[in-house]
């Protein structure tokens, strides 16, 4: 009785939580996490060993790698040697970006990398003729045995193709820096190969702008031939057609046009002269009918008359002087008016002869000018007769221009490519050269085997917890409460072999295992279920479960064996279609139940009594459905303490269901298998029971540590 008190005086100290007291998912709670890597713990392990066995594979299978990687700049312009400035203007900025992106390709292309595969002669190299893997040597062996074996490849289009593979560039942003990189599993050799790469495509790239130039200059010079014959041929279609015609003249202007143009002058000359002659003649005309000597030019500029007029002044000054001092009578005056009379007739006579000249001049002028127009006109008329002849003329030595000109810039041109072809005018150039690089590629084998094992144990984890989702199972009381959100009744640890056996039915259970943590958890669950009801008498407690038929049964015995322990009167009642506790006993009831229940007797006459001093009332082979209610009488009217009914599972068979359903006996239990039980089958036990009645859950196979 010790042991009882005990559990009596901290039966309900810390007591379940309180119903509605909110909760976490189970799968956040790092005890529930533990407790699922417990239980799978193969299922964690595994992905963890893999994870180790994939990281020492990828180790072997993969050596170490270095990149090494420099620096071209494609300067899109060029260099312009044989014009006025070195380089072009610049382009548009869209198409010089085409043109380095355009070099990119040609830097990777297998034109570049094939020629720095025979460079460096990496078809004799072991680490560019490829590794012999696993999943290799599987496909070879399963083609030797089939029969279909592959001839050998090309060494060198293996060397080529692993270096495709290696190779790998960029331009960088926002410039016209192209940056190679290429991994190998040796520091020097991939420098060497960055750098002989770089190189290879500089030497192509000027070798390719020479074999164009030349190939351009050979085809200009194969032209020139054509186009020099084209203007013979122009040259001379249009000298014979000007001698046809008879046009002459000098490639500006014909003979004609020439002619024409001296005719107008001479004619305008000879007008003009003609003009000025009549004037002098009106001029010297006027003197001889009664002008002055100064009014005519032609008189005044004249010496002969000048020496004249001289003389007559002369005379006519001696004259003066011998009328005034000898008189008109004196010989001398007389001879000077004779002498005056004699020059003055001179003076005429010159005066009619300028005349006369003037006249002959201007009638001189005017058949100069008449024949000069005459001769115009018939020109005139000549050259509009030639002018269609002259039209055709210009086309054709027009023809001849075009062929000149055509002929002259294809031989500068052809000079010019000739002279090129010896000119590297590419500015590209290598601005940063390959060094060794320091560090291997990707992460250190230390590094790798801890990811390796961060991730086995992610995925175990994730695995082991999904497993634990999808199976469903209860475990522990957590996970029950957090998934039906109100608290479990109690929690039993898990019995021992010799408690779960038939043998504990016939012993004494307090005298022998009272002291046990299985058997304190039954005494508390037992004194709780007391509490919960005083005054009951008898206590009938019904125990059932969803999916756990024999962690029921051991319950319902394990309350019936504790109550008989603490020397109470108990009865225990096998109402499980199976009759697992009938057959444990291996007894049958001494008088037929289903009699005695329609007689309305008392329970007594079918009870067997164990030597523990508990009664036990064995399953009937048949329990009619009818006589359901009357057994529920039956116990209700018992003298007992406790009498515990070991139901059937929830839906197993109607007697079950109709007991359950009995409003008079309130007290239910539900056990909850921890290890087994499952809460699809809890959930719909709990349906079926339904929302009016309330079973008290009991977790068994519990967690003592809970």
């Amino acid at each position: 009785m010790t042991m009882v008190e005990n559990v009596r005086n901290g039966l309900l100290i810390g007591a379940a939580p309180r119903e509605g007291e909110g909760r976490d998912p189970w799968f956040l709670d790092p005890r529930e996490i533990l407790r699922s890597v417990r239980l799978r713990w193969i299922t964690v392990l595994l992905p963890v060993l893999l994870f180790l066995a994939l990281a020492a594979a990828w180790t072997q299978l993969n050596p170490p790698q270095y990149a090494a990687s420099t620096q071209i700049l494609i300067d899109p312009r060029g260099l312009q040697v044989v014009k006025d400035g070195l380089t072009p203007p610049d382009q548009a900025s869209d198409a010089s970006l085409l043109l380095v992106d355009s070099q990119l390709r040609v830097l990777t292309s297998d034109d570049v990398l094939g020629r720095a595969v025979d460079r460096f002669d990496l078809a004799k190299d072991p680490e560019f003729q490829g590794r012999e893997t696993l999943v290799g040597a599987i496909k070879g062996l399963v083609a030797r045995l089939t029969g279909r074996t592959e001839p050998p490849a090309d060494p060198r289009l293996t060397a080529l193709r692993i270096l495709r593979d290696r190779v790998g560039a960029r331009r960088l942003e926002r410039s016209f820096v192209l940056e190679l990189g290429v991994t190998s599993e040796d520091r020097e050799k991939a420098a060497r190969l960055a750098r002989g790469i770089a190189e290879t495509y500089l030497a192509r790239d000027a070798a390719i702008r020479s074999e164009t130039t030349r190939r351009a200059g050979e085809a200009i010079e194969g032209r020139l031939a054509e186009l020099r014959e084209a203007l013979r041929r122009a040259e001379d279609q249009a000298q014979a057609f000007r001698a046809k015609h008879n046009l002459v003249g000098t490639r500006a202007q014909l003979v004609s046009e020439q002619q024409l143009t001296q005719l107008s002058e001479q004619l305008g000359a000879a007008r003009a002269k003609a003009l000025e002659a009549g004037a002098r003649m009106r001029q010297v005309e006027g003197v001889i009918t009664g002008g002055r000597f100064d009014s005519a030019n032609e008189i005044v500029t004249n010496p002969t008359i000048t020496a004249l007029r001289g003389q007559l002044a002369g005379v006519e000054r001696l004259r003066a002087d011998a009328e005034e001092t000898l008189g008109r009578r004196h010989p001398s005056y007389m001879a000077a008016v004779v002498q005056e009379k004699a020059l003055r007739a001179a003076i005429e006579a010159e005066i009619r002869r300028i005349a006369a000249a003037s006249r002959n001049d201007f009638e001189a002028a005017q058949a100069s000018a008449r024949v000069l127009a005459t001769t115009l006109e018939r020109r005139k008329a000549e050259a509009l007769k030639v002018g269609d002849d002259f039209v055709q003329l210009r086309e054709l030595e027009r023809q001849v221009e075009a062929s000149r000109a055509v002929y002259e810039a294809f031989l500068v041109r052809a000079r010019e490519l000739q002279e090129q072809q010896r000119l590297d005018t590419s500015a590209s150039r290598i601005i940063s050269p390959a060094s060794p690089p320091e560090k291997r590629i990707g992460p250190p084998t230390p590094v790798v085997f801890v990811a390796a094992l961060v991730a086995g144990l992610g995925v175990g984890l994730v695995g082991g917890l999904g497993l634990e989702l999808l199976a469903g199972r209860v475990r522990s009381r957590r996970r029950l409460e957090g998934h039906l959100g109100r608290p479990a009744l109690d929690a039993l640890p898990r019995a021992p072999r010799k408690a779960a056996g038939a043998a504990a039915l016939r012993a004494d259970f307090g005298s022998t295992r009272g002291d046990g943590s299985y058997e304190v958890a039954v005494a508390r669950l037992r004194h709780r279920l007391a509490a919960a009801e005083p005054g009951a008498k008898p206590l009938v407690v019904l125990v059932t479960a969803a999916d756990d038929r024999t962690g029921k049964s051991l319950l319902a015995r394990s309350l019936a064996l504790s109550a008989a322990a603490d020397r109470e009167q108990v009865i225990l009642v096998d109402a499980d279609p199976r009759g697992l506790l009938t057959r444990d006993l291996g007894v049958a009831a001494p008088r037929d139940l289903a009699g005695l229940l329609r007689a309305r007797a008392p329970l007594g006459d079918a009870l067997v009594t164990l030597p523990s001093g508990l009664r036990v009332l064995p399953r009937p082979s048949a329990l009619p459905r009818d006589l359901a209610g009357h057994l529920a009488d039956a116990l209700l009217r018992s003298a007992a303490d406790l009498v515990v009914v070991d139901l059937g599972l929830v839906g197993d068979d109607v007697v079950t269901e109709r007991l359950i359903a009995e409003e008079r006996i309130p007290v239910q239990l539900l056990a909850v298998s921890a290890r087994r039980g499952r809460f699809a089958a809890l959930d719909r036990a709990l349906k079926a029971v339904g929302a009016s009645r309330r079973p008290h859950l009991v977790v068994t196979d519990a967690d003592p540590r809970e």
